[in-house]
């Protein structure tokens, strides 16, 4: 594996990897000097953890050898690589792509091509409820401790200062642009405008060594001065509330990427959760976390949550047929 920014490098390469900022722009710029160094055989993919591989395509010559393959972060240590067929990737480039992963010794699920993929999508819904909760007064610490509780790795607010909210803004800015140009209608979650707010003031997450946290040398602490720019509500949720909206925020996100074609397996979809960003491991993945519960309760447990907290808990219509038929995933 040889890192690198001179194109000239390329040349011989079996399979280039692109890496650069999440910019349309940009990619389609690195796809095209690339290209011109390559062997006409030669895979290129792309590292992007959320714009569709198939539009990214657009820039390539070859758009059979253009496929996606997206590292998690800390790749050191991170064991999955989400691989996405865009809608002309050619089976053998799929192949190879596979091939490469299983050689650097990372696990593989494959994914169909959609906005955010399956991993980025469904684990944004995991940081954005936390955030969302804030901004309905609930006590940032209680919002952490129901994170760590449920039994994810990191809780919501300390994970969204690591991934960086600079980052999920311009996701976010990225996702209405292209859903404008396509003109579909697009509905920004609840939590945006806190993370929109916050970086304005410039805490823009750990990389700036403040975000939801003040980040040092020694550690991070929450932010003091968050509770006076989200005032904690005198009514609290108990803190079954609070892990339930953080757990079906996924496992019904989860879901929704089986409806839609998105993941090709359930397999898939549970290692994916697992490996990808920590979905609660004694859980056995996102959809095997319905299997468990049953379709029945799972779907009368999101419709209380709806009424409570919004329609993005309305239970996918997948879930709704196997509560009615005694399916599961």
């Amino acid at each position: 594996i040889t890192p690198g920014t001179d194109f000239a490098l390329l040349q011989g390469c079996d399979l280039v990897i692109e890496a650069v900022f999440e910019d349309r722009a940009v990619k389609a710029d690195v796809t095209k000097r690339a290209e011109a160094q390559l062997a006409p055989g030669a895979v290129f993919a792309s590292n992007t953890s959320t714009l569709p591989i198939t539009g990214l395509a657009q820039a390539s010559l070859r758009p059979a050898n253009f496929i996606g393959l997206h590292f998690f972060s800390p790749v050191d240590k991170m064991p999955l690589v989400e691989i996405i067929v865009g809608k002309e990737t050619s089976a053998e480039t799929l192949a190879r792509g596979f091939d490469y992963v299983m050689q650097i010794g990372k696990t593989p699920i494959v994914v169909n091509d959609s906005r955010g993929f399956y991993t980025s999508r469904v684990f944004g819904t995991y940081v954005m409820e936390g955030i969302a909760m804030l901004k309905e007064g609930v006590h940032p610490r209680s919002i952490e401790v129901a994170g760590l509780q449920a039994g994810m790795p990191m809780p919501p607010l300390a994970l969204q200062d690591e991934v960086s909210l600079s980052l999920g803004l311009h996701v976010a800015d990225q996702t209405k642009k292209d859903l404008a140009a396509e003109g579909k209608p697009y509905a920004e979650h609840p939590g945006m405008s806190v993370v929109r707010q916050l970086c304005e003031i410039g805490r823009i997450g750990k990389k700036a060594g403040k975000g939801f946290y003040d980040w040092n040398e020694d550690g991070k602490t929450l932010w003091p001065e968050l509770t006076r720019l989200y005032p904690v509500a005198a009514q609290q949720p108990g803190q079954r509330e609070l892990i339930d909206r953080l757990m079906f925020a996924q496992a019904n996100e989860a879901a929704r990427c089986v409806e839609e074609g998105v993941l090709r397996s359930t397999a898939d979809g549970n290692i994916g959760s697992i490996f990808g960003w920590g979905f609660a491991p004694f859980q056995g993945g996102a959809l095997q976390f319905i299997n468990a519960m049953g379709a029945k309760a799972f779907v009368a447990r999101a419709r209380e949550l709806a009424a409570r907290h919004g329609k993005r808990f309305e239970p996918a219509a997948i879930v709704v047929r196997q509560a009615e038929t005694g399916g599961r995933f």
